[in-house]
């Protein structure tokens, strides 16, 4: 997720009371998140209360904020690279700013695990050549066509004759 908030003022209470209802969108996934952008909140300012405020936030989703070096000209930390804690970047670098913009450029690697899918196996059999007529003479001859006792109301019972009649036959 991608934030930008402009910096020309303090952030608003709405601000603070928006971001708990993205981040609370992103929780169900249980996948790796990265928010990442220009929050405009003075991180490295331990005396502002709006970077505790952000601070408390993310901690409350068990989310950390991994940019230490100053983002912008101003000497502040305003570029942000935050994820869920046990999800840390590798190699969180910042680029001068001042070559493009008054903004730093923040780059990191993010260690990305792909699951390999889990292997099923199957027997695939050869429909094509199955005999119709001799495949209905089988299951007309079976205990599928024949009338059960009364007494066999099992759905369990009736379920297993099926399964074992049908693989008998196809095998």
């Amino acid at each position: 997720m991608n934030i930008y908030r402009p910096g020309s003022e303090r952030p608003s209470a709405a601000f603070f009371e928006e971001l708990p209802g993205l981040l609370e969108l992103l929780v169900p996934y249980s996948c790796p998140v990265v928010v990442g952008g220009d929050l405009n909140v003075h991180v490295n300012d331990a005396d502002s209360t709006d970077a505790r405020q952000l601070t408390s936030l993310l901690s409350s989703f068990d989310m950390v904020q991994h940019v230490c070096s100053l983002t912008h000209r101003s000497g502040n930390v305003l570029d942000l690279v935050i994820t869920f804690s046990d999800r840390a970047p590798a190699d969180v670098t910042v680029d001068p700013h001042s070559v493009i913009s008054d903004h730093a450029l923040v780059t990191c690697s993010l260690p990305v695990t792909v699951d390999a899918p889990p292997l099923t196996e199957r027997l695939v059999r050869g429909w094509r050549r199955v005999k119709r007529q001799r495949l209905a003479s089988l299951l007309t001859t079976s205990p599928l066509c024949a009338t059960p006792p009364a007494s066999t109301t099992d759905v369990d019972h009736l379920f297993n004759t099926y399964h074992t009649v049908l693989l008998e036959i196809a095998n």
